[in-house]
């Protein structure tokens, strides 16, 4: 760190300080210096781009921009920040796509959002958003949602035209000499969800595959704003329902960093155990859809029949099953009667009474392993050079997961290791997830018996522990957490105002975003047969993919 500390401050810095252990924050007097910053950044080993993230301040007539950099080999990394001016015309600042990769959609959706203009990328076409906000900046502070809402109608049929549109000149714009098409997979398409990948084909050949998303974009982003720091939960749980108790818990952590706010033991130890079970559950739907887009449903209804159980303890503990507002800055939202545990128990039972079963009929499945073992293949550069997270990095063999990494909660007690597996293909990530499915039950069986024991112990009140609190009014004030979701790496970066009751801006990083990027890089050359083989073995979230 030391090493990097003084490559920052070789440049015209504003200011270089020591943020946390994994981390150096710093910010750059002139943005004309943020390109040759970023070389000097990849060329110390620096690989990893992992999200862009502006900040409106129309008071103060400017932007400032936030690059979070990673090391995922040495886990050393750097928040860099800049200001560019407001004004649309001169609202720009060089992409760094030609360097980073892992940055080209990240520095669309601020083009998108925000009107920020990258000069130099490869491709700065609006993404996520629909053809109604092209070019109005949704995400400044001054935009006017009631007004763009009056106009429902107009807005819907600006989007049938510009599709219209865009079907009109298909066969103009390819070769009428040669079998080229193109086939709109999806949005409704039932291996995909709503997405729409526009895939330029010959015959079965894939020449280009072009994602569409945004069909389910909720600005969730700007949502958190219009809620106090407590109510903005019902918004950030909806990142991805299939895992909700992890991204609640990345916010909570950023929230507590500003109030000053250190939670219990107990209530550590509670988002372990609430964690993992959210973990288990989305990885039960990953497995189930990965075979389901093989076409094989046994598999998909073996495992919906073993998440039911632990969706029984979700219920049990906060009265719903899928969007449970289980955790909030403070803690957990409730306390625990300890015959909960007996729900957890059963589905613990379940779990351990089945789980053989799969894993010699489906993990060793000869048919998944003929069709997927040679498709879909990410290397470790891959991963490091395109920002890619959990079972997906694991799957090439990189170790990273923010359980070790950075451990949050009660992570630095627990007894777990990285799993990987080396050749990066289709197979591997399912593999990975059937691995790492036993590895969460493992941490959950850990994480009942300390609280029971804790509790027997009289270390833990569960009616009186889950909770300290939280002022409603924060100061001014910025923070950085991260969390190891089911999918991966999410990453929120909250800015407040003083005496703030709501979020000035948060962002929210997932990895379905990176991982979708991929598709063209895995499936040019392919069949169309194996675009529902590898789209489900990147175990995408439309929830986080469109936000």
């Amino acid at each position: 760190m030391d090493t990097l500390e003084l490559l920052l401050r070789a440049f015209d810095m504003q200011y270089v300080e020591k943020y946390k252990p994994l981390w150096l924050k710093a910010k750059l007097k002139n943005s004309d210096d943020l390109e040759r910053m970023a070389k000097a950044l990849k060329e110390v080993g620096i690989k990893t781009l992992s999200t862009v993230s502006p900040t409106d301040f129309p008071n103060e007539d400017r932007i400032e921009m936030n690059y979070f950099f990673e090391d995922l080999q040495s886990k050393h990394n750097v928040w860099l920040k800049c200001d560019i001016p407001r004004e649309v015309e001169l609202c720009r600042v060089a992409s760094l796509t030609p360097l980073f990769p892992s940055a080209n959609w990240h520095e669309r959706e601020a083009f998108s959002m925000f009107g920020v203009t990258f000069t130099g990328h490869p491709d700065l076409r609006p993404i996520i958003v629909s053809e109604d906000f092209v070019g109005k900046a949704p995400f400044r502070r001054d935009f006017d949602w009631d007004a763009h809402e009056k106009d429902v109608v107009k807005h819907v049929q600006t989007i049938v035209d510009a599709f219209k549109k865009e079907q009109a000149t298909n066969e103009i714009n390819l070769d009428t000499d040669s079998s080229e098409t193109v086939l709109n997979w999806g949005p409704t398409h039932p291996a995909s969800g709503p997405i729409r990948l526009r895939i330029h084909t010959d015959g079965e050949e894939i020449i280009h595959i072009d994602p569409d998303i945004g069909y389910v974009w909720r600005a969730l982003e700007h949502l958190v704003t219009k809620k106090d720091f407590v109510g903005a939960i019902v918004a950030v749980e909806r990142l991805c329902f299939m895992d909700n108790i992890n991204s609640m818990v990345g916010y909570s952590m950023a929230v507590e960093e500003i109030a000053g706010t250190e939670i219990t033991e107990f209530a550590k130890w509670m988002r372990v155990l609430l964690g993992e079970v959210a973990r288990i559950s989305s990885h039960f739907m990953g497995m189930g859809g990965f075979f389901n887009n093989l076409g094989l449903h046994t598999m998909g209804m073996w495992n919906m029949d073993m998440r039911e159980y632990f969706l029984d303890f979700l219920e049990s503990y906060s009265g719903a099953r899928i969007a449970t507002a289980a955790i909030e800055p403070g803690g957990v939202r409730y306390g625990l009667d300890m015959t909960m545990l007996d729900e957890l128990q059963k589905a613990l039972e379940k779990f351990d009474a089945g789980i053989d079963d799969v894993e010699m009929i489906f993990e060793k499945n000869p048919t998944m392993r003929i069709r997927a073992r040679e498709v879909g293949v990410l290397s470790a550069e891959d991963i490091h050079t395109y920002g890619l997270s959990g079972i997906v990095a694991r799957a090439s063999g990189v170790k990273t997961d923010i359980r070790l990494d950075e451990p949050y909660a009660a992570y630095d007690q627990v007894e777990m290791e990285y799993i990987t597996t080396e050749d990066g293909t289709a197979a591997d990530r399912f593999t990975m997830l059937f691995r790492e499915l036993k590895q969460s039950v493992n941490i959950l069986k850990q994480a009942k018996k300390r609280i029971e024991e804790g509790v027997a112990s009289g270390e833990f009140n569960p009616t009186k522990d889950h909770m300290v609190k939280v002022p409603k009014k924060l100061p001014a004030g910025e923070s950085l957490s991260r969390v190891e979701w089911a999918r991966g790496e999410v990453l929120m970066h909250l800015v407040t105002e003083d005496k703030a009751k709501s979020p000035y801006r948060l962002k929210m990083r997932a990895p379905s975003f990176n991982h979708t990027m991929m598709l063209n890089k895995l499936l040019e050359g392919k069949t169309l047969s194996d675009v529902p083989l590898v789209f489900g073995s990147l175990y995408v979230c439309q929830g986080d993919l469109d936000r």
